[in-house]
């Protein structure tokens, strides 16, 4: 059978089963199942995945797996002599670290990397110029005829730590950006990327031009450059189902590796990334740790570029969608943050326009490729933040919290059913590691959410799986979002084992929370808020399940009212599917409306817990 088809058997089991149980949960039996697929044999398999689908209600029992000791809590990043992070060939001949970013629903951004990196120590190197670099991607529904053209842009970026207690300096390899327009919904594309050419015309790094028409042979005659190999990617079609696979926090360890390869055998057609690419601010160089005592003084670059090629078999084929985590921030002297992320992996942030700007954060741009929305019609809208904008506030005169309101105001859930927030650091977790540290962001947008009725949150930062009930101001609330913590893709610093809840010895912040030692320098705003014990001593009743293993998930939107969640994890070798459930859009009649109905119940329910968050609520923006 082949995969695809393969796929959509499996899509069409659990479709009948999710009709067969109604949006009320009503069951029926494996004979009357067993009828509809027309066979004993495919009854009794409907029979044994139903038994693994559990709708997400207020009475789901919490489940907390503990660390399994025979798995591994870390390992090592991948060695540099290992094939797939070794550059193919020196110079700039060999396109690579090609990955696709799904655009808009017709347009995809080919990215790529020609030339080599340069290292240096004391002396500050520029960026490669781009004067004189074409960027062009060769592309069909074909594979033997290449019949389109588009070209983009090249750009360039320096890092200086020369005067850093490590002194290093850096500068990239020549990225490539080229926008394809025009494309099919559910269409399958050929494609081929170019390395530089030299020639008469020169251009600049914060200019562009596209064109999706042309012959790819005239382009061909020119100089005979370089071409890459054959990619291929599909463009997602705007209709159900949809698999969209999610990880975050993947780093390039070996775990990582197998992450990756059960990512790729479970055959996503769209990659959501929650933050935290490669790691590079971890190192010193391609083996040597940072020293924690000098962590935010110096970044390893080439990590950057190992990562690139690590994930190009699975992002060179299946369109990424991502938002960026604190390991992107990378701060330099000279104030600028994302510097490296913002040159390798531009969003649609003001518009679907192909990208022409790579500029760093700064001060006087806060929020510079940092949040932004992707949107497949008729199918989903996923809208990804940012809570590491220099001196951000949350607040609602803040930039991105008016685009949150009035992209969540503008979407029409009759054509657009399954709205999908993504930020790297997560609102509820019951984790010890990074617990509430970004309770400001919370505070300020849960209203946001609620309102509008987004379905799901997903976020990495703690490195560890967890799935919440729906939830609303930490009440179970049938109207609220689900939140997701999938923080567990296998990078270098390991996994999050301890709960916070059973941790020993407990953290100083749980007796006294207002001394903000839960709150990082990367995460400096601080908000306490009170709803019974701030550290609780058993699972939150709002937390479903909760694993520490390193893994990867998978939502199959199957329809406009019900998607299947499934997270699996590895066992090395092969993975293992460790928690599953239907997750069905509307709620009870309550939830019809606006879901700040059903949290206002929820909060009239907690009134003492209220009472107390009122006398005890602490913000404080440093």
């Amino acid at each position: 059978m082949q995969p695809r088809m393969a796929y959509m058997c499996n899509v069409l089991i659990i479709l009948v089963l999710v009709l067969a149980s109604g949006v009320h949960g009503s069951s029926s039996s494996s004979s009357s199942a067993g009828s509809s697929a027309g066979s004993t044999a495919q009854a009794a398999e409907v029979a044994a995945v139903r038994k693994l689908l559990v709708r997400i209600l207020p009475n789901e029992q919490p489940k907390s797996v503990p660390f399994d000791t025979h798995l591994q809590l870390r390992s090592p990043d991948i060695k540099p002599s290992d094939p797939r992070i070794v550059k193919l060939a020196p110079g700039c001949t060999v396109p690579e670290q090609v990955h696709v970013t799904f655009w808009s629903a017709s347009s995809v951004l080919v990215s790529w990397a020609t030339c080599d990196a340069v290292l240096g120590t004391t002396q500050p190197l520029q960026p490669r110029s781009t004067a004189g670099v074409r960027s062009i991607v060769l592309f069909g529904t074909h594979s033997k005829q290449l019949s389109k053209t588009a070209t983009g842009v090249a750009t360039s970026y320096a890092y200086d730590y020369s005067k850093s207690r490590r002194p290093g300096t850096y500068a990239s390899p020549l990225l490539h950006h080229v926008l394809l327009q025009g494309l099919m919904p559910g269409q399958q594309y050929f494609y081929k990327v170019l390395g530089t050419i030299d020639s008469s015309s020169s251009s600049s790094s914060s200019s562009s031009s596209s064109s999706n028409s042309g012959s790819g042979s005239d382009i061909l005659n020119e100089r005979a450059p370089k071409l890459s190999k054959m990619f291929n990617f599909t463009v997602p079609r705007t209709g159900f189902p949809l698999r969209l696979g999610v990880m975050a926090d993947p780093g390039q360890t070996y775990n990582t590796s197998e992450v990756l390869a059960g990512m790729a055998a479970s055959q996503p057609q769209m990659l959501l990334l929650g933050g935290d690419f490669g790691y590079a601010d971890d190192w010193y160089g391609p083996e040597e740790p940072i020293d924690w005592t000098q962590y935010w003084t110096f970044t390893y670059q080439p990590k950057w570029d190992t990562w690139g090629r690590l994930f190009e078999p699975l992002l060179s084929h299946v369109p990424l969608m991502h938002t960026h985590g604190n390991h992107e921030i990378e701060p330099l002297p000279t104030g600028e943050r994302f510097k490296a992320y913002n040159h390798r992996f531009p969003v649609a942030q003001r518009s679907s326009a192909a990208p022409n700007q790579f500029a760093a954060v700064t001060a006087a741009q806060p929020f510079a490729n940092s949040y932004h929305a992707v949107e497949l019609p008729g199918v989903f809208k996923a809208l990804f933040l940012t809570s590491y904008s220099p001196n951000q506030t949350f607040g609602r005169q803040e930039e991105q919290y008016k685009w949150l309101e009035q992209q969540l105001a503008h979407t029409d859930r009759l054509k657009t059913p399954w709205l999908i927030v993504a930020t790297h650091a997560p609102w509820y977790i019951s984790y010890a590691g990074h617990f509430r540290e970004n309770e400001c962001m919370r505070e300020s947008y849960e209203q946001l959410l609620l309102k509008y009725k987004v379905d799901l949150v997903f976020s990495g930062h703690t490195h560890a799986y967890e799935r919440t009930k729906p939830i609303a101001n930490y009440q179970v609330d049938e109207c609220g979002p689900v939140y997701f913590t999938i923080g567990d893709g296998g990078n270098i610093e390991g996994l999050y084992k301890d709960f916070i809840d059973t941790v020993q010895p407990k953290p100083a912040f749980c007796s006294n929370p207002e001394s903000g030692q839960q709150f990082p320098r990367y995460q400096p705003q601080q908000c306490i808020t009170w709803i019974g014990e701030y550290c609780p001593t058993t699972q939150p009743a709002y937390s479903a399940y909760r694993e520490p293993s390193f893994g990867f998930g998978s939502l199959d939107l199957l329809n406009s009212t019900h998607a299947h969640w499934k997270w699996t994890k590895n066992v090395m070798p092969g993975w293992k599917v460790a928690d599953q459930v239907v997750i069905v859009r509307g709620g009870n009649a309550a939830c019809k409306g606006s879901r700040m109905g059903g949290a206002a119940k929820a909060k009239a329910g907690a009134v003492t817990a209220g009472t107390k968050q009122a006398e005890f609520h602490r913000a404080m923006h440093i």
